[in-house]
This record gives structure tokens, C-alpha cells and sequence, in this order.
């Protein structure tokens, strides 16, 4: 913040400029008026006389704006006083010196590239704005009180000590000059003479900078959807939750002469809160501006503003959203890289992706840093500080959700939206749970779909030693944490902390319904991807498929359940010739991400008889899923109708298990058939006529006929 000083000194020292600009306005108005400038002739300005003409044609070319060749700011009657007021000047320049004070009129200069005219023209043109008695002043030096503010031709006049010198000011107020070229000023052309001349245009100063020099802070309402700028008061990145490779590449090169900075990761990763952080390391004020946000607008050359503003404020420069102006190659405008390159003070780029610049000047060193989601134990040091006020314990979040930490500070405040909804003070684990899944359930290609699991363990049907080892899959993931990081076997497998399985079984058998339980029981969202679609024809595109499912799903912290896994497994044989070999690497490449991954993957087969020991060698689980027994039917048949189901007393499920030897999942379908068909019927309960014919219909779409003595007794049709 200014202090009281430094704002004192800043408005003194624009006062004595205002105060040297009224000195040359008082000889240029005394000039006018020997020039015959009569401010109270009602018709001044309105024609021109015969006399006014022939007072031109004797004027000699490139004589003075008021038919005088003595320059004004030249003027023998006003240099006493012209002198002081330039001691006063300096006086001010050397102590704001020696306090360490900024003068803002001076920081525009040096940092902006002006020169002492272009500050003085910049001086006559912001004048009106600071205080209106200018706009009538420069309407009588211009012959007209419309023009409220000064010409070219009137700020060269009053500026120029000669013919030569004042073309040199014009010169200063072109388009490529530092004064139009940085936007301090606007030359505007009269709305009544749209064509004329460029001596007639009039110096509009950008709004911005009058506030600037008045010591008023704001952005324009209409820069404010790209651009912010902040005073920081902290982090200090000693205060962030980082990786220790991160503050040694942070420290190692803090000092450097003004580094350009590439944070790239994704949402939430931080990339924002570091950028302040360095800023307030390096004791800097943050201009931000929103690329993305200039690009969709088609605006990218206002980005010119926040360098300006950047250099105004003498602050570092987060350019978010850098992907956004990149072209097909990577590359970027080679305005906007002179425009960082020349940057005065450090520079962060901000964006999603890695961004290596090619065939381009590189005056700056580049420190490119990731931000990747954090390993295990800075992700519980993130839940913790924003679940400190609550009784969850975050460790299995930790675990399962692996988030960035915008991500988790997101789940945390709607876990809390949610609980004040339900009338509690604070969220239960149930309510953070719930926020972190969708958090972490991003759209996973279009391979992939996402299934909302409905089953918990009493709905499945299988042997006991198949439950068990599916209860231990679920305890290999929940217990992940004290295994891997308390007991110290991390790395030790030589793959990621990630499970793999198999289930193997015939269509029906509970496959689906088991992956749908493991998710419901460790609270994670189960993406299916039907292998059958991701296998292709054409070379390469099989594990580009699969890339792209496995790497959205390292963002997702989904159970991935590959159905049709035999559209792969079918074609792994004996190698014959190239399309075996292929076939083969590509199975392999499907294990081999499936060993990295550090999320919970199934494979799901109808023909384990395809898969070679060295294949199932490399599994954590393999899960034979029996064609259901009589036993085991009945089971499923009870469980199938719920408790609020009007079973028929006549339904006689022992002998329906005994007689139809069925899979657990046409079971289900004709158990929901059944009760359709009691509904259409207008029967108050599922009879066994419904049942039998649920049956018949399941066993059509197996391509079986159902004509057996039992079930004529039900049905006749």
C-alpha cells in the first residue's frame, strides 16, 4: 500500500506539472488573443473574414498556431518562472529518490519507454481530465468551444519550439510512437469532420492511465472478464502443501533475473495459488489475465494491457490459460513471446499441458514446472486442514479419491452445502463421500459408461470362497494406506498401488452385479467399457483407445469393469503370422496399463480358457463365477422379488429352481417380467402363471422352447 508521504509526494509532484502546463498556456493565450482571438465575439469560429484570410496568406509556412514565431514555451517573460518550477521538479524526483517512493508520472516514462515530449504531450492531454477549467482554456486556444480537448495541432504548437521541432512531436503521436502503441493515448477524429486532417484529430488519454496518475487503483469495468490486479499478502510457498522436488526447483531458482515460470496441470492443481506465492516471494503485486477468456472474445491484442499494467504496478505476470493460444504446433504469436521476452519481471504461464517452445529467440530462462496430483500423503494433509472443523477421518479419502487440491477443497465446501441442506452443522463422511465422487467423475470417453451401482452383498448369489475373495479385493483397497505407507511396502511390487482381477464365467453369472458391489461398498464410481467397441481393425487404433480410457481415468479414481473381454482374449493364440503377433501386443499393452494404474481394474471373461498362465501370472485376483446350482438358484429366485413384492403363496420357487436350470441374470429379468405381466393382468399378486411365463420369454431370448408338462399347467399359449 502508498503511504500518506508517497501519495503526498505523487500529487505534488502532479501539481507542479499542472502548474508548468498553466505557465505555457498563459503565454499561447495571450498570443491568441494578439492573433485577434476574441472569446466574446458571439460568432467566433462560425466564419471566417476576409481579414483572417489575408492574415494566412502573409503567414510564412510553418509559422506559430497564433501567427507567432516565438515558440511559446520559449518565452523570454516566463523562464524565471518556467526554471523554477523545473527546480521544483528535480526536487521532488530526488527525494521520492531517496525515500524510496514511486512517482507514477516517472513510472510511466521509464517503464512505458517515453520520452520527456512524449510525458509533456501525455501532460496537455490529461490535463482536461484531471480538472475541467482546460476544456474551456483549449477551446478558446482552438478557436472553437466544442473541442473540449486538445488537437495534435494545438499540443505541437504549444510544445514546439520550431517548425522542425514541431513535426518531431507529431511524430510522437503516430501510431507506432510509445504514447498510441501502448494505448496511453487515443487520437480521435472530430464526429463533425470524420475526413479531415491528422493535425485536426484530438488526444483522448486512456481513462485508465487519468485514474492511475490521480492514484486511483481500479480496472475498467469493461477489462475486468481478462484482467485482475492484486496486492498479495501471502502464501509464503513455505506455507503450501508441496513436493520437496517442487520447493528445491522453486528455491533453486528464486533470484533469477526475471524467469519465465511454465505451471502446467490440471484443474485445481495449484497452479493459481503457487503464482501467488512466488509473487509475494519476490514482494510483487499479481496481474492476472484470462487468455482463454481474450481468445473466445477474439481480444488477444488487449493482452498488451496487462503487460502495461504489469509494468505500471511493477508486478509479476500470471498469463492463465496459456493452452488457449497455442496453434496445432504448439506455437504462439511471435508478438506476444517479444512482448513476455521484454517483460521487466517475471512471467508464470499457466496451462493445462506441457509446453516445450520451439524455433524462437529465448532471451529468459524457461523453468518448467508440473503440478501433478499429489502422492498419498500430501492429498491427507489437504483433506485434513479442510475437514479440520469436522469428525471425518480422511485417511481412505485420501486413498481412494486421488484429487488435485482445488478438487478437494471443492468436494469439502459441497460436502458442507449438502449437510447445512440436510440441517446438520457438518458434513459425515457419507456427505464428503458423495461430494468427492462427483468431484472425481469426469466424462471418461465415450468408450466408457458410467453405471450407478444398485447391488450390495445380500443381492449376490455365489459360493462362499467367491465372496470371500471379493470382500478381499474391497479390503485390499481400504487397508491400501496402512499396507503401503505405515508398513513401508510401497514400491515393493515393482507396479502401481492399483488392483487388477478377473472375473470368469459364463454370461449372467453375477460378473456385472459383483463389480457393482465393490463399488458400492468402497464408494467409487464404476465406469463399464465394452472391449468388444475398443478393439479395432486397423492397426494402432486398439491401444490408442485404450490410452485414452486409461489416461482420463487417472483423473476419474473409477473402478474400470472391461466387459467383452474375449474380443481381445479370442484373438491371443499361438503367433502364426503378423495379425496373431498384433493381436498378442495388444493384449499386452491392455495388462500393462492395467499394472499401472493405480485405480482398481476388472476384466470380465466368458472364456478363461483363452488366457495363457503367463497372462493370469500377472493378476492380483482371479474369480471363477459358477453356473449357478439348484441351491444357489433358489437363492437368487428369493432374492430376485423384493420384500414389498405380492408373491402369490401358489409361486412354488423350490420347484421352479429344481426345474429351470438358469443364470443368475435371466432369473432377475424374469423375476421383474413377472411382476410386469401380474400388473398388465390386473392381478393383486405375481402368480405362477406370471412366473412360468417370465420363464418361457427368458428362455426364447436364450433361442430355448419351453415345452415342458410342468408349465402347460399355467400357461396355454
Amino acid at each position: 500500500m502508498m503511504s500518506s508521504e508517497e501519495y503526498t509526494l505523487n500529487l505534488s509532484y502532479l501539481q507542479v506539472q499542472l502548474r508548468r502546463l498553466d505557465l505555457i498556456l498563459s503565454v499561447a493565450v495571450q498570443y491568441a488573443r494578439n492573433a485577434g482571438f476574441d472569446p466574446n465575439n458571439e460568432f467566433q469560429g462560425l466564419f471566417i473574414s476576409e481579414e483572417e484570410v489575408g492574415q494566412h496568406l502573409r503567414a510564412f509556412p510553418g509559422v506559430g498556431f497564433w501567427g507567432n514565431t516565438e515558440p511559446v514555451a520559449q518565452n523570454p517573460v516566463i523562464q524565471p518562472t518556467l526554471q523554477n518550477i523545473n527546480a521544483q521538479l528535480r526536487q521532488i524526483e530526488t527525494e521520492a529518490e531517496t525515500q524510496g517512493f514511486v512517482l507514477r508520472l516517472r513510472t510511466l516514462q521509464k517503464m512505458l519507454g517515453l520520452t520527456v515530449e512524449d510525458l509533456d504531450l501525455l501532460i496537455v492531454a490529461l490535463a482536461p481530465a484531471i480538472d475541467r477549467r482546460y476544456e474551456r482554456i483549449y477551446g478558446f486556444l482552438q478557436d472553437d468551444v466544442t473541442k473540449r480537448r486538445p488537437t495534435v495541432n494545438l499540443a505541437i504548437n504549444l510544445l514546439g519550439k520550431d517548425w522542425a521541432d514541431r513535426l518531431r512531436l507529431w511524430q510522437r503521436l503516430t501510431d507506432q510512437s510509445p504514447l498510441v502503441e501502448q494505448g496511453l493515448l487515443e487520437l480521435v477524429a472530430d464526429p463533425a469532420m470524420p475526413h479531415s486532417a491528422f493535425h485536426s484529430y484530438m488526444l483522448k488519454v486512456d481513462s485508465h492511465i487519468a485514474d492511475y496518475v490521480q492514484l486511483v487503483d481500479s480496472i475498467p469495468k469493461a477489462w475486468q472478464f481478462f484482467l485482475k490486479n492484486e496486492i498479495i499478502t501471502g502464501p509464503h510457498w513455505d506455507e503450501l502443501i508441496l513436493e520437496e522436488n517442487l520447493y528445491q526447483t522453486l528455491s533453486r531458482h528464486y533470484g533469477h533475473l526475471s524467469p519465465i515460470f511454465h505451471f502446467y496441470g490440471n484443474y485445481g492443481s495449484g497452479r493459481h495459488t503457487l503464482s501467488r506465492a512466488l509473487a509475494f516471494q519476490y514482494g510483487l503485486r499479481l496481474v492476472e489475465t484470462n487468455l482463454k477468456a481474450l481468445v473466445q472474445e477474439n481480444k488477444l491484442n488487449l493482452v498488451r494491457l496487462a503487460f502495461r499494467e504489469g509494468r505500471l504496478y511493477g508486478a509479476l505476470l500470471l498469463l492463465h490459460e496459456w493452452d488457449s493460444v497455442l496453434d496445432e504446433e504448439h506455437d504462439i504469436p511471435s508478438w506476444l513471446w517479444a512482448q513476455i521476452l521484454d517483460y521487466p519481471y517475471p512471467v508464470v504461464l499457466s496451462g493445462k499441458e506441457e509446453w516445450v517452445p520451439r524455433g524462437i529467440n529465448r532471451t529468459r530462462p524457461i523453468i518448467r514446472i508440473e503440478l501433478p496430483i499429489p502422492e498419498f500423503t500430501k492429498r491427507l494433509a489437504h483433506w485434513q486442514a479442510y475437514l479440520a472443523d469436522t469428525e471425518v477421518q480422511p485417511a481412505e479419502l485420501a486413498y481412494k479419491f486421488k484429487l488435485t487440491p482445488g478438487q478437494i477443497r471443492d468436494a469439502v465446501y459441497s460436502a458442507y452445502d449438502d449437510a447445512i441442506g440436510q440441517g446438520k452443522a457438518t458434513p459425515d463422511i457419507q456427505d464428503v463421500y458423495r461430494a468427492s465422487r462427483a468431484q472425481s467423475s469426469r466424462r471418461l470417453s465415450s468408450l466408457a459408461v458410467k453405471i450407478k451401482p444398485r447391488y450390495t452383498w445380500h443381492h449376490i448369489v455365489l459360493p462362499e470362497a467367491r465372496i470371500q475373495q471379493l470382500r478381499e479385493i474391497c479390503d485390499q483397497v481400504k487397508y491400501a494406506v496402512r499396507v503401503y505407507d505405515e508398513w513401508g511396502f510401497k514400491g515393493r511390487s515393482g507396479t502401481a498401488q492399483g488392483l487388477t482381477a478377473l472375473f470368469a464365467g459364463q454370461s449372467g453369472t453375477g460378473k456385472t452385479m459383483a463389480a457393482e458391489i465393490i463399488a458400492n461398498e468402497l464408494g467409487l464410481e464404476l465406469f463399464k467399457i465394452d472391449l468388444s467397441a475398443v478393439v479395432s481393425k486397423y492397426i494402432g487404433e486398439t491401444e490408442k483407445n485404450l490410452a485414452t480410457i486409461f489416461d482420463e481415468a487417472a483423473q476419474s479414481n473409477a473402478i474400470l469393469f472391461f466387459d467383452e473381454a474375449d474380443a481381445l482374449f479370442g484373438k491371443r493364440s499361438e503367433v502364426k503370422d503378423s495379425h496373431d503377433r498384433y493381436a498378442n501386443i495388444e493384449t499386452g499393452y491392455l495388462l500393462q496399463r492395467m499394472e499401472t494404474y493405480d485405480g482398481v481394474a476388472i476384466l470380465a471373461s466368458n472364456l478363461r480358457q483363452n488366457l495363457d498362465e503367463a497372462f493370469t501370472r500377472r493378476l492380483d485376483f482371479m474369480i471363477d463365477f459358477p453356473f449357478p446350482e439348484t441351491e444357489d438358484r433358489l437363492r437368487i429366485w428369493q432374492v430376485s422379488f423384493p420384500p414389498n413384492a405380492p408373491l402369490d403363496r401358489e409361486v412354488n420357487l423350490e420347484e421352479i429352481a429344481e426345474r429351470y436350470r438358469m443364470a443368475g441374470g435371466n432369473i432377475r429379468n424374469a423375476a421383474m417380467a413377472a411382476a410386469f405381466l401380474a400388473v398388465a393382468d390386473d392381478s393383486p399378486t405375481i402368480c405362477m402363471r406370471h412366473v412360468i411365463h417370465a420363464i418361457r420369454r427368458e428362455h426364447q431370448k436364450m433361442g430355448k422352447l419351453l415345452e415342458d408338462d410342468y408349465s402347460r399347467q399355467f400357461i396355454t399359449t
